[in-house]
């Protein structure tokens, strides 16, 4: 009888060890929602001294130049997204083990104050089932880079460390 009970404890042991002692765990869902992308730098604060010297559309001109600039972040964030999604759901995943899913709502990248050649993002994430809003701001890098690559969602990733105050849903 001993040694049946050894043998059934073996063969139990041994089928723990050939499933790789794991429990497949549930994998965090992120909404295919594109989030919503902005840029703001100099050429927003710098419209009122256009307007000095090009009338009210000096404005116009600033906010614009801030606006192709922010297209263009957009455009290196969405080309890269499917290289990069994995990584922003697994440090997702860590940081709120308690979220189902989540949706990047909002990503605002906005001109570093000491350096206009760089730029940080303020990212804003919804977790789901408590719908609650989370905020993170992330360490500045080269706005040429910010445009032309992947280094956005670098940034991105490594901001959910460094949580802040949400200022808008």
């Amino acid at each position: 009888m001993k040694l049946f009970n050894l043998k059934l404890v073996l063969l139990c042991l041994s089928g723990f060890l050939v499933s790789g002692c794991s429990v497949p765990l549930k994998q965090l869902q992120m909404d295919a929602e594109f989030p919503e992308v902005s840029y703001v730098g100099r050429g927003t604060s710098a419209g009122p001294m256009l307007m000095g010297a090009m009338g009210p559309m000096g404005i116009a001109v600033g906010i614009a130049i801030d606006e192709g600039i922010g297209r263009d972040i957009e455009r290196a964030l969405s080309d890269s997204l499917v290289q990069n999604q994995t990584t922003i759901v697994k440090s997702v995943a860590v940081n709120f083990p308690k979220a189902e899913r989540f949706a990047l709502r909002k990503i605002e990248f906005k001109s570093d104050a000491n350096d206009d050649d760089l730029a940080y993002a303020i990212t804003t994430l919804i977790l789901y089932p408590s719908e609650t809003f989370k905020c993170f701001s992330s360490e500045s890098s080269p706005l040429d880079a910010l445009k032309s690559s992947d280094i956005g969602w670098m940034i991105v990733n490594n901001s959910f460390a460094s949580e802040v105050a949400c200022k808008d849903q």
